[in-house]
């Protein structure tokens, strides 16, 4: 028999999946180039909303998100979920830093925190004519604002040799190395502005050890526009898994100084 938090937990989640339901169908029936500046302020208008949810809450630990990134991430995989098509607009600097990878032919590991945002350059990626792999849980993963399927690689035991192999292949392959906790031996802790990050290093590392080329990405909100960075780590880092190690965790302390400067 069902206990009563069990009947009221399906409820919760019946409702919200009608809701992401209406929300993009009632999307559709505006012209597609305004869908994604419509998601932007209805993200902005839902923060109150989203915040009464447990994944809302989990992704706040991240420390890398503001409340309006995570209410737009959930706004968008709700419209990409239920086949409502729109068009990103992401002003990305330093994009030159991932061609200049991409054009060296060995492979690049596109290296991000885990900002909910990050996944729009997968996106961009495709419209530009790549074919990422990107490691997710989801196998049914799709590209933003699209019906299409992205590549993925499922974490497992032997994850980290497909990752091997699709980099030496000259593969771009996409990841999110920060974990919530914290696990002997496997992963990293190291502070920033807005608390402790928690990082597991082994994808640098096997990026480090098939010469693969590297990049550091993020994707955030200013205003009403959306702006992401791109980043590659120092010349002298190059193949040195501890030396790029260290320079993640500078980009990503960068990228929290930067976005929750003003709310210290």
């Amino acid at each position: 028999m069902r206990s009563k938090g069990d009947v009221r937990t399906k409820r919760r989640r019946s409702f919200f999946y009608t809701a992401e339901a209406c929300l993009a169908m009632a999307v559709r029936l505006v012209p597609r180039r305004y869908r994604f500046g419509l998601a932007v302020l209805i993200a902005g208008a839902a923060v109150p909303l989203f915040r009464l949810t447990n994944v809302f809450r989990a992704q706040l630990t991240t420390r890398v998100d503001g409340p309006h990134e995570i209410a737009l991430h959930f706004v968008l995989n709700a419209l990409t979920k239920n086949g409502t098509r729109f068009d990103p607009e992401v002003t990305v600097q330093g994009y030159e830093k991932f061609e200049q990878a991409y054009a060296a032919g060995r492979g690049v590991m596109v290296i991000g925190p885990h900002a909910a945002l990050t996944l729009l350059l997968v996106r961009l990626f495709y419209d530009e004519g790549l074919d990422p792999v990107v490691i997710s849980p989801d196998p049914r993963m799709r590209v933003a604002g699209t019906t299409m399927t992205v590549r993925t690689l499922q974490p497992s035991q032997a994850f980290l040799v497909k990752t091997r192999s699709r980099l030496r292949r000259g593969e771009v392959v996409c990841a999110m190395p920060d974990r919530a906790e914290h696990h002997e031996r496997r992963t990293v802790e190291f502070p920033t502005s807005n608390g402790n990050v928690i990082v597991a290093p082994a994808l640098l590392q096997v990026a480090a050890r098939c010469k693969a080329e590297m990049v550091f990405a993020e994707v955030h909100i200013e205003g009403r526009r959306l702006v992401g960075s791109i980043a590659a780590p120092l010349p002298a880092s190059a193949g040195k898994g501890a030396a790029l190690i260290e320079d993640f965790m500078d980009f990503v302390r960068r990228h929290i100084e930067a976005r929750f400067a003003n709310q210290s």
